[in-house]
């Protein structure tokens, strides 16, 4: 499979590099043809991402805060469907003697300030955005950071600081059963320096209740552990070391079905758990998703940090996808972000 996504890759950077009079049009690959949730045709719970995601979203991609003077603007997509400095920022809270709705581009807002992410918008049907109204937690955002060239925009989370937005919806509405569903993310993980977790929540009365992930654990060599439903289920780390991928941009699929775990790394099976027992979770009232941060008993009652690293892309889905499902999304994840 990795050889023939190299190729499709090699084939894709043809087609973008600038045609010349003469020279015939190069089809893109069938992976990037229409955009991803187009292709796929099922409905995420939520789908945040620095590049356009589905043809009917006419929303914005984020809204970000600069440090100079606190103005926030929400940020359109470019010509070419990705955040960029070209895009245009519409003014949604005044500063700096800019007035609400007044619009620029993205690289005259920013003008040399730190940017922070206070919303990540849903490009799904259900308006699920995540938010982070407390400025502490607010993930820095940064332009060309990600892809193969660091072309692309993301989202830079520091755990120590609890970067993280938050999905304010319960998990039996963004879970089926509150159990089953898929992660859909690219991350360029760091190596965890202290005790960490990455997405998710913990249940508040029952720390061992979890739908969590941590990307970075410090100890161990820095495994990462997948908790979907338990953090009690056997087989539930592997290695993320530098040969897997600390410091390089990787996909990741995680899927949770009733009974069976699959976690892969750019196309590359990581975990495949069969037989867990656990085949509904009933989660205390007011549980949340946090994407950067497992919202809940980690944060609250032991106060664990975040992840370290970057995530340009994170789509949740209800339920677990099949295998045909799950590698057009990767392979499409794994082309257009060169998540190798």
């Amino acid at each position: 499979m990795k050889k023939s996504i190299v190729l499709l890759f090699v084939f894709f950077q043809s087609f973008v590099q600038a045609q010349v009079v003469g020279t015939p049009y190069i089809t893109p690959p069938v992976e990037l043809q229409r955009l991803v949730l187009d292709q796929l045709g099922v409905t995420p719970s939520f789908a945040f991402s620095t590049r356009k995601l589905r043809e009917g979203y006419t929303g914005f991609a984020l809204r970000i805060r600069r440090s100079t003077d606190n103005a926030q603007a929400d940020v359109a997509f470019d010509n070419n469907n990705v955040v960029s400095g070209n895009s245009t920022v519409t003014v949604a809270v005044a500063g700096g003697g800019l007035a609400v709705g007044n619009t620029l581009t993205l690289a005259s807002f920013r003008s040399g300030s730190t940017l922070f992410v206070t919303i990540w918008y849903d490009q799904g049907t259900n308006g699920y955005n995540g938010i982070q109204n407390t400025t502490s937690r607010q993930p820095v955002f940064s332009l060309g950071v990600a892809g193969l060239t660091n072309q692309y925009a993301s989202l830079v989370f520091t755990g120590t600081s609890k970067h993280n937005v938050t999905v304010n919806q319960t998990l039996p509405v963004l879970l089926g059963s509150g159990l089953r569903g898929s992660v859909m993310m690219l991350a360029r993980v760091q190596a965890g320096v202290t005790s960490n977790n990455s997405f998710g929540y913990s249940d508040i009365s029952d720390n061992n209740r979890r739908w969590s992930a941590h990307m970075n654990w410090p100890d161990n060599n820095n495994y990462t552990y997948t908790d979907f439903g338990s953090s009690t289920d056997a087989a539930r780390n592997f290695l993320n070391d530098a040969s897997v991928g600390f410091n390089k941009l990787k996909q990741y699929t995680m899927t949770r079905s009733t009974t069976n775990k699959t976690v892969r790394v750019s196309g590359i099976f990581k975990q495949n758990n069969i037989a867990l027992g656990l085949q509904s979770v009933t989660w205390s009232a007011g549980s949340t998703f946090g994407v950067g941060l497992t919202t809940g008993s980690l944060d609250t009652g032991f106060n664990q940090y975040g992840f370290t690293g970057n995530i340009p892309e994170f789509i949740l889905f209800p339920e677990p996808l099949t295998v045909a499902q799950y590698s057009l999304f990767e392979n499409n994840q794994i082309l257009f972000w060169g998540a190798y």
